[in-house]
């Protein structure tokens, strides 16, 4: 399967998660995230982007000159960014990995479009369900703020479904700031992204 953003061409096999709404959501905050650093001082920034799939985030990063980690824990999408990194002439350093436990060093931005419906998840649903609890949210909080520069943003996309109060309070019980910064009605539940920093 083939898919185009902004110049951007990804091909996709159906056991890699197929860029959608929330994608294009988060995609949107990223880019002008990426404008404001471009402004400052041009420095490049380092990303990690976690549950990269197709690669399409982690590919806007490359693009706008940052310095770039995508990890997946699904081999197939591990292959399929590397493929699609390459096909964008983009260099970015792609792992496996179940959250962090591949992943060394300290970034200015993590980036997770995660499993976020509240499921139990198995063969047919782990792409988008996170757990009854959202257990998957929330080890990725747990394990976020050791890998997080001093002045990093964690970009992270949700769903209505998955309460997003209840997000913002795990967050802030981790010691991070957090906020909904873009919302995005769609036909079943409403989509969030929210940026949190470290509290100071």
């Amino acid at each position: 399967m083939k898919f185009f953003y902004k110049g951007i061409e990804l091909g996709f096999p159906e056991s890699v998660y197929e860029p959608r709404e929330d994608s294009l959501l988060i995609a949107k905050v990223l880019e002008e995230k990426l404008e404001g650093w471009k402004a400052e001082n041009g420095k490049a920034k380092f990303i990690l982007e976690i549950g990269c799939g197709s690669g399409l985030l982690s590919i806007i990063a490359a693009k706008s000159g940052c310095e770039v980690v995508a990890s997946d824990i699904n081999s197939d999408a591990v292959a399929c960014a590397r493929k699609n990194s390459e096909l964008n002439e983009t260099t970015i350093k792609i792992v496996q990995s179940n959250l962090f436990d591949n992943i060394s060093g300290k970034f200015d931005m993590i980036i997770f479009n995660p499993p976020y419906l509240p499921e139990e998840q198995n063969r047919e649903n782990k792409s988008w369900a996170g757990g009854n609890n959202l257990e998957i949210i929330k080890q990725f909080i747990r394990g976020a703020k050791t890998h997080l520069n001093a002045d990093g943003k964690i970009l992270i996309v949700i769903s209505s479904l998955s309460k997003p109060e209840k997000i913002i309070k795990q967050l802030s019980n981790s010691g991070f700031n957090a906020e909904i910064i873009a919302e995005q009605k769609i036909p079943w539940e409403k989509l969030f992204v929210i940026r949190a920093s470290e509290r100071k």
